[in-house]
């Protein structure tokens, strides 16, 4: 089965090169200095200035659309609760707020191999226990999709129709039924390739072949992006002063 990942284009991206954990640092760090603005001036510099580094990262329009559009939902969901209950401004700042984050995070995992991510979280002192929780959850998603295609292609070759409609009885009956048997068949799966990642050596610990060190432009990301968050910040501080 064919399916895409979030990091399918993060060769070709303009901030591949840079080590792992200088994203990481960086951009968690700009995270942190976003969920603490409160005015809207510092939020649409943010929003305005995260966009600028998507469009510079040479990653498809479409790939990020599709990611973001994941998120959106749950934007709006935050947004419009506090549009109601606190006001306009509040909920413009908290959508500003969250979405600059989500653009954010859709960066550090577009640019940057999955892999390469976990093996930089273990450099910087992540349990391991959480490393490996994130491996296995990234893999069973995969799973249990490819499980789902392929139930869905038999139905289909068996001329199956669904109900009239959602809360059809029949309809009911078959949801029902494709998802305890995609849960049991990804369960089975799952077993086969932890036994598979046993018999290979696996101890929980993330290898691959990239090399990890920090050269000048890791540094100048680092300090382009702090620099960066501290001026937002102030900005913030003048503001509500």
């Amino acid at each position: 089965m064919r399916h895409g990942t979030i990091d399918q284009y993060a060769s070709r991206s303009s901030f591949y090169s840079l080590d792992p954990r200088a994203k990481i640092v960086a951009i968690i760090f700009f995270i942190i200095i976003v969920a603490l603005l409160t005015d809207l001036l510092p939020l649409i510099i943010a929003f305005l200035f995260a966009l600028i580094l998507l469009l510079v990262s040479n990653i498809p329009k479409k790939h990020l659309v599709k990611r973001y559009a994941i998120a959106l939902p749950f934007v709006l969901f935050a947004s419009l609760s506090l549009y109601f209950y606190k006001g306009e401004l509040t909920a413009y700042a908290m959508f500003l707020r969250i979405s600059t984050c989500v653009l954010l995070l859709i960066l550090l995992s577009s640019t940057t191999s999955f892999f390469d991510l976990l093996k930089a979280a273990q450099h910087l002192k992540v349990p391991k226990l959480m490393i490996t929780l994130m491996m296995f959850l990234y893999r069973y998603i995969f799973v249990m999709t490819e499980e789902y295609q392929r139930m869905k292609m038999a139905r289909s070759a068996r001329a199956f129709r669904g109900g009239r409609h959602l809360f059809d009885k029949k309809g009911m009956r078959t949801i029902s039924s494709t998802a305890g048997m995609v849960l049991v068949r990804a369960y089975h799966r799952g077993v086969r390739i932890y036994d598979a990642l046993r018999s290979r050596g696996y101890s929980g610990e993330i290898r691959t072949l990239t090399k990890m060190r920090f050269r000048a432009m890791d540094y100048a990301f680092c300090a382009n992006l702090i620099l960066f968050s501290s001026f937002i910040l102030w900005i913030d501080w003048m503001v509500i002063g």
